[in-house]
């Protein structure tokens, strides 16, 4: 039986006791008990729903001090940042607690009868959005909690009415199991199965997760590579399905003249930040900044980053996979490296660093230059005109989100002519701000064209994000009159 060991990321050693992967009667037993509670769990009230959602919220929010101890042990993401990310993640599962006993999730609408033939006429029509069924879940290293085995697609689809299989991220092998351990004790203290959250382990495990007959939708969080073989896994089914995936972005910044010449040193300043937030393992990370040839923004800038401590990245793997994609992008022509992300004191650690180049090369190398490296580093393209700024979109692949930094008084319309275009491309539109603030909020919308996400019209963040795991049920002449007992069979309250 293959183990799957937690390491260290500080120091590359291994800690706390392996984990099993799972075998494949081990998915298929929970594939059943799964589907065995679909049916039931879909016609669960909202109030009771969103109750088993509180619950483990305030099991979570109960437990935060040593799971914040526990999930740095094995991702290094520092002790503060992830005691907030775990407020972060009780948020949005009360957010969908709220939401569902104000009725904003699976509304109902109703068309009454209208005599005569069709077009004009009518029988009496209920539309129900219900549960599609048990939803596997495949949650992010780099935010543990939010994005991860109890994150937001595991939240909506709770909220939805589905079970959820969770493939337990190798990253964080004992925070995995714990965390689930600790929903399944919340949903049993609230009086349901405690199986309407199960893990599996291992990658032939999470593949076998997607080809189950009886899996109905996928939620994942994670690297275009594995997304991209997952998504082509639930596609090639005999029955294929729908694969939510959030693959990761560029996320361009453009800056204009006026609002260098406004505030360039707050925009260096907060740019680096950006950059290297998270040491840089934010999927909306500014990744490539179109910027006014400026070498005083470039200094200061590289000042910036320069100064931001390094550490290690979620594992030694993430390093060697960091370092790598760095090398492929400086080696293209016509790159410089002005500072080097290789510095660190630390056997793992690496440091923010930039790379620039102009902007006809980056138009001529685009594809080489728009790969991820998902770590503290960013490319910066000098361009001489604000007019040249509209000739970039065209050359960039789908994201999750654009930034555009401009002055409201001179800017107007080179600000128009830039939302067209980059509406096309993005999921998302930061007009003065950083694209790493990403609000829990009901009309939040965290995905993008392809490659950023394998289904551009959904969200993994906010209200809607429940919309992915429920289909339409229309129900035809059930009038309350005539059926009395049939008007309350999903999304009663």
């Amino acid at each position: 039986m293959a183990l799957i060991e937690s390491i260290n990321p500080e120091t590359g050693e291994t800690q706390f006791e392996a984990q099993e992967e799972s075998t494949s009667d081990e998915v298929n037993l929970s594939v059943q008990r799964a589907r065995s509670l679909a049916r039931t769990w879909s016609m669960t009230s909202y109030a009771n729903r969103a109750g088993v959602l509180e619950a483990i919220a305030n099991a979570l929010d109960g437990a935060s001090p040593e799971l914040a101890e526990l999930a740095h042990s094995e991702t290094a993401l520092g002790v503060d940042r992830l005691v907030g990310e775990i407020a972060r993640t009780t948020f949005q599962l009360r957010l969908f607690a709220d939401a569902l006993r104000l009725g904003k999730l699976g509304e109902i609408e109703i068309d009454e009868p209208v005599a005569g033939a069709p077009p004009a006429g009518r029988p009496h029509l209920v539309r129900h959005l219900i549960g599609i069924g048990p939803v596997a879940v495949f949650g992010a290293g780099n935010f543990p909690f939010a994005f991860g085995e109890l994150g937001g697609d595991t939240a909506s689809a709770l909220a939805a009415g589905c079970p959820v299989i969770v493939k337990e991220h190798p990253g964080h092998p004992v925070l995995a199991r714990t965390v689930i351990k600790l929903s399944q004790d919340a949903i049993a203290g609230s009086g349901y199965d405690r199986d309407l959250i199960q893990g599996i382990r291992g990658l032939v495990a999470g593949q076998e997760l997607v080809q189950h007959r009886e899996i109905r939708a996928v939620g994942f969080t994670g690297s275009q590579l594995a997304g991209r073989s997952l998504f082509d896994l639930a596609s090639k089914r005999p029955e294929p399905i729908p694969f939510y995936g959030e693959l990761g972005s560029m996320n361009p910044v453009f800056i204009t003249h006026a609002a260098l010449a406004a505030r360039k040193d707050q925009i260096a300043t907060d740019a680096a930040g950006a950059i290297s937030i998270g040491k840089g393992q934010f999927c909306t990370k500014p990744a490539v900044l179109f910027v006014p040839d400026d070498d005083e923004f470039l200094t200061l800038l590289t000042q910036g980053l320069s100064v931001i401590a390094s550490g290690p990245l979620l594992s030694p793997s993430s390093k060697d996979r960091f370092v790598a994609s760095v090398a492929r992008v400086s080696s293209v022509g016509g790159v410089e490296e002005l500072l080097s992300a290789s510095r660190g004191e630390g056997l793992y650690d690496v440091s923010p660093g930039l790379l620039v180049t102009t902007l006809e090369n980056f138009l001529a190398h685009a594809p080489a230059l728009l790969q991820e490296c998902f770590g503290p580093i960013a490319l910066v393209v000098r361009v001489s005109q604000d007019a040249d700024l509209a000739s970039v979109v065209p050359a960039l692949e789908g994201c999750l989100v654009a930034s555009i930094q401009a002055e409201p008084s001179l800017d107007q319309e080179l600000v128009r002519s830039l939302m067209g275009p980059l509406s096309e491309v993005a999921g998302r539109i930061v007009l003065n701000g950083w694209p790493t603030g990403l609000a829990v909020a009901p009309a939040q919308n965290h995905g993008g064209p392809y490659p950023a996400s394998t289904s551009p019209i959904h969200t993994s963040v906010g209200l809607h994000a429940a919309e992915r795991f429920l289909r339409p049920l229309v129900v035809q002449n059930a009038s309350k009159e005539a059926w009395p007992g049939l008007d309350d069979l999903w999304g009663s309250f």
